[in-house]
């Protein structure tokens, strides 16, 4: 049975409203750039540094995680302490509450990232799918901070301080819906055509995933498609989930047809239905040159 890892990941915290000013943003400038690896699907992996730990780690850059995590074998195995919270961490297979290391550093290649709160979790099965340790999850509390640029055919990543920044020549401009997560408008068909929200999931190696609530209420899917029950990895391990096929994913003026689409019964409502109907994942994403841009809530997109 084939595996597709999944590590969309939510930190339910209070919300504190404040009031916003508009300010003029500064020019970006570059800072650094490092290689990474690609594993099935488009995922990405970084080797980092983690405070005073002398040895490499590796970590999956990951646009569907809320925060910042560590594996809990990695903190033991290098005797970082853990500190019990009543923080709720929610991702695809259950919800649970998390330990957390606080205050630590992250060493890129020319790069120190500070201050920076790591949530505690089990990467076991992680792991053991791509065949190397997988000590932990780089998601929002780096890629907020940043303009960062993914090169699919240079295998390279360069960060750039915030600010607006000129994009490639030729690709595309999306705007979505800047929250821990970005919120993608995608619009596709199969027994009828539409459009609906997406989230923009760089850890997730698949093309494309609906949840079943939303599959059934919109009637989007072929009913004489029968899907086939196939398995993914989740935040929390093993689960099963079906696979389908719909006829065209249509991303800003990209169109792909017979794209694989998965079938996840959301009983923890991870993908935050109605509000979006699941997930764009790195299989499509790879596809592309990227620039991810929170500071001008912008992510660029260029064929490679």
């Amino acid at each position: 049975m084939r595996y597709v890892k999944l590590a969309i990941i939510f930190i339910l915290v209070p919300l504190l409203g404040r009031s916003q000013e508009i300010l003029s943003q500064p020019e970006s400038k570059f800072i650094t750039k490092f290689p990474f690896t690609q594993f099935t699907g488009g995922i990405i992996m970084l080797k980092v540094k983690v405070d005073t730990i002398s040895q490499e780690l590796n970590f999956i850059l990951d646009t569907g995680s809320g925060g910042i995590s560590l594996d809990s074998a990695t903190c033991s195995e290098f005797g970082i302490p853990t500190q019990a919270t009543d923080t709720t961490i929610t991702g695809i297979g259950g919800i649970r509450k998390v330990n957390f290391v606080f205050n630590k550093t992250m060493h890129f290649p020319g790069l120190d990232v500070k201050n920076l709160n790591f949530h505690v979790n089990d990467y076991e099965v992680l792991s053991s799918v791509y065949g190397e340790k997988i000590d932990g999850i780089i998601g929002h509390s780096f890629l907020s901070r940043y303009v960062v640029k993914i090169n699919y055919d240079s295998m390279q990543i360069e960060v750039f301080s915030r600010g607006k920044i000129d994009y490639p020549r030729g690709g595309t401009l999306l705007h979505p819906i800047f929250t821990t997560i970005p919120i993608q408008p995608v619009s596709f068909k199969d027994r009828k055509k539409m459009a609906f929200n997406f989230y923009f999931d760089t850890g997730a190696g698949l093309c494309f995933l609906l949840s079943d609530q939303f599959a059934e209420d919109s009637s989007v899917l072929q009913k004489k498609r029968r899907p086939v029950v196939t398995g993914a990895e989740g935040m929390m391990g093993r689960l099963r989930m079906r696979l389908t096929v719909i006829k065209e994913v249509k991303l800003g003026p990209y169109r792909f047809r017979a794209v694989p689409t998965y079938l996840y019964k959301d009983l923890y409502n991870v993908t935050n239905y109605p509000l979006t109907g699941g997930l764009i994942g790195s299989d499509i994403m790879r596809r592309f040159n990227v620039v991810i841009n929170y500071g001008q809530k912008e992510i660029h997109l260029h064929p490679n």
